[in-house]
């Protein structure tokens, strides 16, 4: 079982049984009842074992937020934003689409054009630090990236880019390029002050993509 495919079936159990609720009129239809409901609904969903051990960490993260935040917890916001961007990115039956060298040089060239310092000839193989002037930096591995892709430039194994600048462009400009990056760390990456984003073969992470902003 995917994560993609795992993650989208989470959200249609958790409205399903929502609008269910509704309907029989055990939930009011307001935004503080939708949010209790859904509080209680993950923490359950946990408890049970519902569902596949690769959603098990977003499950207990939201069940965490709902206890501590209660119906300021953003859950029904966070879970529509989750299953529409899913359903565009990912339509049920529809062939998982390869990332292409090409995607990865587009998200490059954004930066570069938002005048960030890219570093993309220097091998990261051990803590570094960038020298970048104050400006927002990226940087990728030239080594990791030439084995990550195969003969015909499609992503074969999962690349690191790392990012020192606001997530909310760094995503944007990722999504216009059709990639799907994963967080791994904000700041504590191998490269000094630098977040750590994922990219996956065909778009298929282990985890949550990053939503946009």
């Amino acid at each position: 079982m995917s994560y993609v495919t795992e993650i989208q079936t989470v959200m249609a159990a958790a409205y399903d049984d929502l609008w269910a609720a509704i309907a029989a009129k055990k939930v009011a239809n307001a935004p503080h009842a939708r949010e209790a409901f859904l509080g209680r609904w993950v923490a359950q969903a946990v408890k049970q074992q519902r569902f596949h051990h690769s959603v098990k960490a977003d499950l207990q993260r939201w069940t965490q937020r709902a206890r501590s935040a209660g119906t300021q917890a953003g859950l029904d916001t966070e879970f529509g934003q989750i299953q529409q961007v899913y359903a565009e990115w990912f339509p049920v039956g529809e062939s998982v689409k390869p990332v292409h060298k090409q995607q990865l040089q587009q998200w490059v060239d954004c930066a570069i054009d938002a005048g960030w310092c890219v570093h993309t000839q220097d091998t990261i193989d051990r803590k570094v630090k960038i020298i970048s002037g104050g400006q927002h930096s990226m940087a990728v591995c030239p080594d990791a990236m030439q084995s990550a892709f195969d003969d015909d430039q499609h992503l074969v194994s999962p690349l690191s880019v790392y990012v020192r600048g606001p997530e909310a462009e760094v995503i944007q400009w990722a999504h216009q390029a059709w990639i799907a990056p994963t967080k791994v760390t904000a700041y504590k990456s191998i490269v000094k002050y630098h977040a750590e984003y994922r990219i996956w073969p065909n778009n298929q992470a282990d985890g949550l993509m990053v939503m946009p902003r």
